[in-house]
């Protein structure tokens, strides 16, 4: 016996300006304000909570503390904004607690079930190896609304996103070291080793005075095809991967970045753009070297989208011998916004056409556009001193 998740129920992003998160999410993403939290809710947990909808199976959580002691203050005076819970869904919540009981999960509560006139819903929830970030597993198989926290202004699963979000296509974490993650995703949840990649800057040229590199492990269930994708730095110059400035800059390990599945990426950023949301350019030398990268990659069909266009809007192309994929980054909300405070969290954009994988390719293209942006901004020294007695 597996546990036996279903899918994705929504992710929870603690916020202190929440007309200033719902705004971006509304505005710049699309997405649509469809519940907000109870007033019994908001004395019991201290916070004003938003429900907003970007897609039938995309939905987030927005909080933003009133109380001192409400979970949202306790996170946001350890971290900047950022995603403190991911919620999945189960299909019967005693034998996911059976399952995980024996693997040592560590509960943060016993079982919960509500009974209200829109049914029954059952939930726990879990510590994991990734700081302040917490997994619930919720069972609303009997339950006809959203949770019972919020009073609803449209269902939850009936929006469809004006810019194509379909669903989450994975939840992106970085650590400062990677073993004790992969082994709270292998042995305590039983997930399956996906996918793999490492690589550093230095590999190119081993001169560089200063450089910086990734590990990355995704796990996956394959049920659900439900995936987590996790990066830790990697030597040398350990302190100049952008991995580790994340967590200096989240003040902790914790969920990078949200991927978004769209079916026509060029349609979807034409509109992401006007909205006025913000993307990592590719680079210039980026898209010369796209043919090379595809027939290394064992990809040998053709690429539907014009290339030029995929160009202009810096979208990403990568592939292998089951297709390809399109994908492009945004810049993180505290650029967004302007404000360190909002934190490091951003949002990728993917299409997949026949490949599952994560863009192995772009990943070295990726580190090297925002390891320049980086050093712009002077978080990296151009030389860094080695940390050595």
């Amino acid at each position: 016996m597996g546990l036996p998740l279903t899918g994705c129920h929504s992710y929870e992003h603690y916020v202190q300006d929440l007309a200033r998160a719902e705004a971006f999410y509304t505005k710049s993403l699309g997405f649509k304000r469809i519940g907000v939290s109870t007033a019994k809710s908001e004395a019991q947990d201290g916070m004003r909570r938003l429900v907003l909808a970007g897609g039938r199976k995309i939905h987030v959580i927005l909080s933003q503390p009133l109380k001192d002691w409400s979970v949202a203050a306790n996170y946001l005076r350890a971290h900047p904004e950022g995603i403190g819970f991911l919620n999945f869904r189960v299909s019967n919540l005693a034998k996911a607690v059976e399952f995980l009981k024996p693997r040592r999960a560590t509960f943060l509560y016993d079982p919960q079930v509500v009974r209200d006139d829109q049914g029954e819903m059952a939930q726990i929830a879990m510590a994991s190896a990734l700081d302040d970030v917490n997994y619930r597993l919720i069972d609303d198989s009997r339950y006809s609304g959203f949770g019972p926290s919020f009073e609803m202004q449209e269902r939850a699963g009936s929006y469809d996103s004006p810019l194509g979000f379909t669903e989450i296509d994975h939840f992106t974490a970085n650590v400062r070291t990677l073993q004790p993650l992969t082994s709270f995703y292998r042995d305590v949840l039983g997930f399956e080793k996906f996918w793999e990649i490492e690589f550093h800057t230095n590999d190119v040229n081993p001169n560089l005075p200063v450089g910086s590199g990734l590990y990355s492990e995704v796990y996956w269930h394959p049920a659900s095809n439900i995936k987590f994708a996790n990066n830790e730095p990697i030597a040398p110059y350990f302190r100049n991967s952008q991995i580790d400035i994340y967590c200096r800059d989240n003040r902790g390990s914790g969920v990078q970045h949200v991927a978004l599945l769209v079916p026509n990426i060029l349609k979807s950023m034409d509109k992401l753009h006007a909205q006025g949301c913000k993307f990592l350019a590719a680079g210039d030398s980026y898209y010369e070297k796209v043919p090379a990268r595809l027939k290394n990659s064992g990809f040998t069909g053709a690429i539907r989208e014009d290339m030029k266009a995929l160009a202009s809007k810096d979208i990403l192309i990568d592939g292998s011998a089951k297709g390809y994929l399109l994908q492009i980054f945004s810049h993180e909300l505290s650029r967004q916004f302007g404000d360190a405070k909002a934190g490091p969290l951003f949002f990728e954009v993917i299409q997949r056409e026949g490949d599952e994988g994560f863009g192995g390719g772009n990943f070295r293209a990726l580190f090297e556009t925002i390891e320049i942006d980086q050093i712009a901004m002077q978080k990296v020294a151009a030389q860094l001193p080695l940390e050595t007695i």
